[in-house]
């Protein structure tokens, strides 16, 4: 079983119990033990999400890089192919000059085996009648030196022709080798993008699943979110029931719970949540400010709840009478307790940025009995 269906089943577990307590539990208790384990049970779904956010993000990282590596290995495959046809060129190049060696040996050959043919035909008397026809010492010695000047000639030049040819020889080798070395080279990183490919079509595939769970989840959290603020409001609701008056004044008189910090990065109503990229309702605003900038209670009241809360992270809620009450979320530190008397003004918490937030801010909630209303309808 998939962990997208486990949370499903869990889910609809949470909803059956919701039918068979009464009423959410008909006490103030029993809402308040239902509200806690909601909590701890979207802490859970909220690790699993950070968790795969997290893996989302590395694999996100890792298929960038492989990207990239796939990128340089086809600028590598491109110069090599270059390098290639320019070997192929040199190559082909130094073959015809080889051919042209060779077809001068030859022909140097052909003329040398022709005078031998012909020495041989007429042998040596030849030779002694050009040697016999002599007029003097002086022209014997001349024509016995043109005789082997022409047979020494020959052969120098057919040691000469084969020593260019070899010469050529040599470096059409020589090219041929490194024309085969670029070749294997080229085979060599063609492979290894072969590979990088695969790799990232791997982890395109991981992706597009831990995306799928990651949205499970949100789907999930959404739910329990919707849940948690029901039983939330039924508590609001319980707590209201209170006899205690409304502060003397009007409330149009509340302080700016952020002294100093007066920015509403985003307002009351619906918009795209920062982390999971979903539409929801958004029953505040939120005030950015550093961490540890001290958070003040807008008017008299009592603590009715503190501490986690879901993706609201640390929490204040005060009940200033009347109907009225207030919540302040994602909270550093939190300085009251429940149950405590609060004065107007007085710094009842820290700036911080627990729970699903996306830097430090507070996220300040005006009810009226229970239902949440435009904190900017009191400023």
């Amino acid at each position: 079983m998939g962990r997208g269906q486990k949370l499903a089943i869990w889910l609809l577990g949470v909803f059956l119990l919701s039918f068979l307590t009464p009423a959410y539990g008909s006490t103030l208790q029993e809402l308040q033990r239902q509200q806690r384990q909601i909590q701890q049970e979207m802490a859970e779904q909220q690790k699993i999400w950070s968790q795969k956010n997290n893996e989302s993000q590395r694999i996100m990282e890792k298929l960038q890089a492989l990207e990239q590596e796939i990128q340089a290995k086809e600028r590598e495959i491109s110069r090599l192919d270059g390098e290639l046809a320019a070997a192929q060129a040199r190559v082909q190049e130094v073959a015809e000059d080889l051919a042209r060696a060779e077809a001068a040996q030859e022909a140097r050959m052909g003329l040398f085996r022709k005078r031998l043919k012909e020495i041989y035909q007429v042998g040596r008397v030849n030779y002694l009648e050009v040697l016999l026809q002599a007029t003097s010492l002086e022209d014997f010695l001349v024509r016995m030196e043109l005789l082997s000047k022409i047979a020494q000639n020959d052969i120098k030049l057919i040691q000469e022709i084969k020593a260019e040819r070899d010469r050529i020889a040599a470096q059409k080798a020589r090219l041929e080798a490194e024309r085969d070395k670029v070749a294997q080279l080229r085979q060599q990183v063609y492979q290894e993008k072969v590979m990088l490919a695969s790799q990232r079509e791997d982890h395109r595939r991981l992706l597009a699943q831990v995306e799928e769970e990651k949205k499970q989840v949100e789907s999930v959290l959404a739910e329990m979110e919707a849940l948690a603020s029901q039983i939330a409001a039924k508590i609001r609701a319980e707590q209201a029931k209170s006899s205690r008056p409304l502060p003397s004044g009007s409330t149009k008189g509340m302080l700016w719970p952020v002294p100093g910090y007066y920015y509403v990065s985003s307002p009351f109503g619906w918009r795209i949540h920062p982390l999971f990229n979903i539409r929801s309702f958004h029953n505040g605003v939120d005030i950015p400010a550093p961490t540890g900038t001290e958070v003040v209670a807008p008017l008299d009241g009592r603590v009715i709840s503190t501490g986690w809360l879901g993706g609201y992270g640390n929490h204040i809620s005060i009940d200033h009478g009347g109907g009225l009450s207030t919540l302040y979320a994602h909270l550093s530190s939190i300085l009251v307790r429940e149950g405590q008397e609060v004065k107007k003004g007085q710094v009842i918490g820290r700036i911080g940025s627990t729970g699903w937030s996306t830097g430090p801010h507070l996220h300040f909630t005006v009810m009226i009995n229970g239902e949440p209303v435009n904190p900017m309808n009191y400023y």
